[in-house]
């Protein structure tokens, strides 16, 4: 079970982005020389933007996206995501660092392993 926590008061979605779009130190480009029409294989989005796209989404309507509010919080606002596919987004995001660029932290119970 993982704990997602905002901040601040708003979340910085031009911060996360900015992150997002960053490609990480030592690593190439990895769509050169695919073909974008052939069938999605990998069975998660491609790239960290299409995660926080899904983050952005989910914030507006977060119990159908498998996170549940927690009311009794010191936090600006904080959501328990019992999902591992949840979690397992989360993790990446936090992993790239967009989630600390938006102002949020993501506790967890333990390594979730990165699809």
């Amino acid at each position: 079970m993982a704990m997602l926590e905002l901040t601040q008061d708003d979340p910085d979605w031009l911060g996360a982005l900015s992150v997002a779009l960053t490609r990480p130190p030592g690593v190439p480009e990895r769509r050169a020389g695919e073909d974008p029409w052939a069938p999605d294989t990998t069975g998660r989005p491609r790239r960290i933007a299409d995660d926080l796209a899904w983050f952005r989404v989910a914030l507006d309507d977060p119990a159908a996206a498998g996170l549940a509010p927690l009311p009794a919080s010191a936090a600006v606002s904080a959501w328990e995501a019992a999902d591992d596919d949840v979690t397992a987004k989360l993790a990446r995001l936090r992993d790239r660092g967009v989630l600390g660029a938006a102002g949020f932290l993501l506790h967890d119970d333990g390594p979730t392993p990165l699809v």
